[in-house]
């Protein structure tokens, strides 16, 4: 409900409710706006730098949305903050990627040792180093915080595509996962394979639990565990397998986005139609 003045005469809104106004005047770190018939408001100070580059764009005469937050300061001016429609827009555009699980694109503007800052639909958010894809993942031995922030710091300026991983306008939160991107990916071209193929594969690593292999025609990761590797397995897997070799695998299984592979019994006929 309305408060009213001392004279009874104009009610008044409510603190924090939003009204529009007319842009009066703009200085360097000002922004004065007619509220008539209650009077002169004004948007300065931290309020006034949140706003600037949107302020840029208003013209004199223009209407504006503002927010009362105080109708009598030390001037005797109304204090406002700008309700930034073209904001709120962009907030509204980031849940809905949210809510539709939809790609977009993140310029990186800054980094630091926990993860890179940037934009989208401009607005300011925070991808962390855990939410990387493994091409952008900093790899750096023994976790050296000075190396994974120069890695990081590599990436300012390109733009990648993320999707959101959390967000709250009120809050000014807009937490961001390139990592969702590549799982989704990653699902997308597994879901071309079926149980039972035989493909080429490169050994990319070998592991005291069996080796990790790249299939070729996708750059897909999947696991060859010591039981899939040969009858009877030798002490040393090395013995069987070097990284980098190419082999001929067969997908044995195909669950929670991750591809079991096998050397063993493998047809010819199999090798033949691939």
């Amino acid at each position: 409900m309305p408060i009213l003045k001392k004279n009874n005469s104009i009610s008044l809104p409510l603190t924090g409710s939003l009204v529009e106004g007319i842009v009066l005047e703009k200085k360097e770190r000002s922004l004065f706006i007619d509220l008539s018939p209650y009077g002169t408001g004004v948007v300065e100070g931290a309020e006034y730098s949140e706003a600037r580059h949107y302020i840029k764009t208003l013209s004199l005469g223009e209407k504006a949305l503002v927010r009362i937050l105080d109708w009598n300061n030390e001037k005797g001016l109304i204090d406002l903050s700008l309700e930034n429609l073209e904001r709120k827009k962009s907030w509204e555009n980031i849940k809905e990627f949210k809510d539709n699980n939809e790609t977009l694109s993140f310029l990186i503007l800054e980094a630091n040792t926990g993860g890179l800052i940037g934009k989208v639909e401009d607005i300011k958010g925070f991808l962390p180093a855990s939410q990387l894809a493994a091409d952008h993942y900093p790899k750096v031995e023994e976790g050296k915080k000075a190396e994974i922030l120069e890695k990081l710091k590599s990436l300012i300026g390109q733009e990648i595509k993320v999707k959101v991983l959390d967000c709250d306008s009120t809050d000014n939160k807009l937490i961001l996962s390139e990592k969702l991107v590549e799982k989704d990916k990653i699902k997308d071209i597994i879901n071309k394979y079926n149980k039972g193929d035989v493909v080429k594969a490169t050994i990319t690593k070998i592991v005291d639990f069996g080796a990790f292999a790249k299939l070729d025609d996708t750059g897909v990761d999947g696991l060859i565990h010591s039981s899939e590797i040969a009858d009877p397995l030798p002490e040393n897997i090395n013995e069987v397998l070097k990284e980098g070799e190419k082999k001929d695998v067969k997908i044995i299984a195909i669950e929670n986005n991750r591809i079991s592979l096998s050397l063993k019994n493998i047809k010819k006929t199999d090798q033949a139609e691939k």
